[in-house]
Parts: structure tokens; sequence; C-alpha cells
């Protein structure tokens, strides 16, 4: 994979292949080399329902409200899905940090910009596939939070409304509470004075019932008494016999202390019936104060539910704060998750902004080095053109050089060999001047004076 200065990397044909079959696009560098619409459309096609998240059915499904716009409809059965798909694969280009893509890119596409839009769509789809599970959780995260904050806010109006009908129920029964309240006051007072009075009675009640039992040892007494006396006097009136006198005066002294205690037993039974009626009195009062206590009970219970319903109100009213307070919680984490996605929205626009940048940049150093290329491609053309000529020429300068030299090699042995005659003839002939000549010393000097001329 090269790697330009700035910019989307431009991937290797390899690696597009690699990418495309992991979408399950089958591929060969030819068609990249040699694209046709016939193989980028379905590959266009296929990107963009993997990274757009929409479904064929939706690229083919038209725009009922614009449909209806239309004069003639039916006319319209393939350019809608046509500018559906084309409208998603743009978009998808743009987020890809593609700039220039036009029709012409698909429906006469060219091998080096469809090995740059790939290119650049696939750094796209690893930039998106690491940025994805972060952003799904958080999206997650977010989603569970509204989940969470929807409950509280749900259950924070059900304890409201529960609140609302407590507070209700409270101020409906007010007064009745009130009546209640004051009842209870008055009934308190009266069943404090008639246990102070039941408290009198009480140590009354049990004087008299001690009086009673004691007039009533004595009543007994005296009727034994009585019973003995009388036992006794008709002992001594069957043993003694006094005069009628004496006999009178005793019966009328007996019969006095009968009568006196008659009287007495009389007297007692009085006071015992009259103890018996303030006992029952005091029964009465007793009911009665069990009656109030009663009432009491009932009023305390009264006043137990009163506070047993504040209670309820009161815990109420601190889970509605802490569901409120939770509620604020989830808020503010709310907001914090939104202030950390819009972080992460700006920070991706950002990166988004800085791709482009880099890509435009590389774009323009990439088509700069494409013109240089080109000029360098055309001047090695010419230049290989020109040393083709030049060794067509070299050829032929060679071919002249090797004939000139087989010329001149055959010209210097024709040379050589005249040289060689000729050499011959000199040094016959000087062998004949010799062996005519019988040169005398001064002669043989000229002859070798003239030979080394």
């Amino acid at each position: 994979m090269s790697q330009p200065a700035f910019g989307t990397p431009l991937f290797a044909e390899k690696d597009i292949i690699i990418f495309l079959s992991e979408l399950g696009m089958s591929a060969s560098a030819e068609h990249l080399g040699k694209p046709t619409y016939e193989f980028v459309q379905p590959i266009f096609e296929n990107l963009v329902t993997a990274l757009m998240g929409v479904t064929r059915e939706e690229l083919q499904q038209p725009v009922f409200s614009a449909i209806d716009a239309l004069e003639f409809p039916e006319l319209h059965d393939e350019s809608i899905p046509a500018v559906a798909f084309q409208r998603h694969l743009g978009r998808l280009l743009a987020a890809a940090g593609v700039r220039d893509f036009s029709l012409k890119d698909l429906y006469k596409p060219e091998g080096p910009r469809l090995r740059r839009h790939l290119s650049a769509i696939l750094n796209f789809a690893m930039f998106r596939e690491e940025k994805l599970a972060a952003y799904t959780a958080l999206q997650e995260q977010l989603e569970g939070l509204l989940q969470d904050k929807e409950a509280a806010e749900a259950q924070n109006a059900e304890l409201q409304a529960e609140l609302r009908q407590l507070q209700e129920e409270r101020e409906a029964e007010r007064p009745q509470v009130a009546a209640l309240e004051a009842e209870r006051e008055a009934l308190y007072a009266e069943n404090q004075g008639l246990n102070k009075q039941q408290a009198a009675l009480s140590s009354e009640v049990r004087q008299l019932k001690q009086g009673a039992n004691a007039l009533t040892d004595e009543a007994s007494q005296l009727r034994y008494k009585l019973s003995q006396a009388k036992g006794q006097t008709e002992l001594l009136r069957s043993q003694i016999v006094q005069s009628p006198q004496k006999i009178q005066a005793l019966l009328g002294e007996i019969a006095a202390a009968v009568e006196r205690e008659r009287a007495m037993v009389a007297d007692a039974d009085r006071r015992s019936r009259e103890l018996a009626g303030r006992l029952d009195l005091i029964g009465k009062v007793e009911k009665e104060v069990a009656k109030a206590s009663s009432l009491m009970e009932g009023v305390e219970g009264e006043i137990g539910r009163k506070k047993e319903v504040s209670r309820r109100v009161k815990a109420l009213s601190s889970e509605i704060a802490a569901a409120e307070h939770e509620a604020q919680q989830l808020e503010a984490q709310h907001q914090h998750l939104k202030r950390q996605q819009a972080a992460l929205q700006e920070r991706i626009a950002r990166l988004e902004a800085q791709c482009r940048a880099k890509h435009d940049a590389a774009e323009s150093s990439i088509e700069e080095q494409l013109r240089d290329k080109e000029a360098i491609e055309a001047e090695n053309a010419a230049a290989a053109a020109r040393l083709q000529e030049n060794e067509a020429m070299m050829r032929k300068v060679q071919d002249k050089i090797a004939e000139l030299q087989a010329e001149h090699a055959a010209q210097i042995e024709a040379v050589t060999a005249q040289y060689g005659a000729l050499l011959q003839q000199v040094e016959e002939y000087h062998r004949g001047m010799e062996a005519a000549m019988q040169p005398p010393p001064p002669a043989e000097v000229a002859v070798k004076a003239s030979r080394v001329r």
C-alpha cells in the first residue's frame, strides 16, 4: 500500500480486492485496471448498503409524495431508484473525502480514479469501524440512561399522583381528624376526671367494704349472741321460777336488747344496701370508664393511622425527592453524554475536515505528480524515440565504420603488399646496382647516402 504525503492513503489493488472479498464481492486486478459500468455499479451498491445503513429495498422504494407530483410516474420507475442510489453514493463518497465524483466515474469509470475512490471508501470504512465501537457503546449508554430517566419520570409521576391522592385524602379527612382530636381531648379530660373519681371512690369503696364486713361480722355475732340469749333464757326459764314481775322485767330487758340488736341489724342491712347501691354505681362508673377507654383506644388508633398516613406522606416525599435527585443526576449524565457526543462529533467533523484538507492537498499533489509523470513519460517517450533513432544512426555509423575499416584494412593490406613489393624491388635494384658497380669506397658511401635519403 503506497502512502501519499497527505490525505487519504492510496491502497494497493490487492488490498482493495481483499476488502471487497470481505464484503462478499469478487474482483480482480484486471477489473480494477479496466473497469466497466457492469462491474462498478454492483460494487458501489454493495458499499452503499453496507456502510450507509440502507437496504436495496429502500433504494428501490420511491418517494410517494414526489411520485404524486409527476405527470407520468411510470416513466420514472428506473430513474427514481437510480437517483436515490446516486444520492446515497454521493453522500458516502463525500463522507470518505471524495469531492470530484461524477456520473462519468459510474458509467465510464477509469482505473486510477476507481482505485482512488475505492481507497477513500476503504479508509472511511476502517475509520468507521474504529469509531463505531465507542460510538455504539456511548449510544447504548445514552439509551440506557434515557430509559432509566423515563422509568424514573414514570415512577416520579406515579409517586406524585399517589402523593396528591394522599394529600387530597388528608385534606378531606382533616375536619374529621380535627373533630376526633377535639373529642379525644374531651374524652381525655373526662377520663382524667373519671380516673380521679374512680381513685377517690375506690378508697371509699374499700372503706365501705371494710365497714360492711365489720357490720356483717357484728350482726353475725349479735345473732349468735341473741340465739345464745334465747337459749339461755329458755334454759333459765325452765330452771328458775321467779316472780312474774322480775320475769317480765327481765323479758322486757331482753326484748329491748333484742330490739336494739334488731335495730342494729336493720341499720347494718340498710348500710349494706346503700353500699351495694354505691357499688352498683361504681360498677356503672367503671363501665363508663371502660367505654371511655375503648373510645380513647379508637381515637388513638385513628391518630395512629393519621400518623401512619403522615409517615407515608413523608416517606413518599422523601422518595419523590430522591427520584427527583436521581432524575437530576440522570439529566446531568444525559447532558454530559450529549456534550461528549457533541465533542466526539465535533472531533469527527474536525478530523473529517482535516482528512478532506489533506485529501484535497494530496489530490492536488497527486494530480501535479501525475501531470509531471505524464510530462516525464512524454519526455521519456521522446527520449526513447530519439534514442532509438540514435541507435539506428549508431548502427548505421557502426556499419559504415566497419565497412570503412574493412576498406581501410584492405587498402592497408594492398598498400602493405605494394610496399613489400616496392621494398623488394628496391632491394633487388640495390643489389643489382651493387652487383653492377663494384663501388669503390666513395661510391659505396654515395649509395649509402642516397639510400638514407
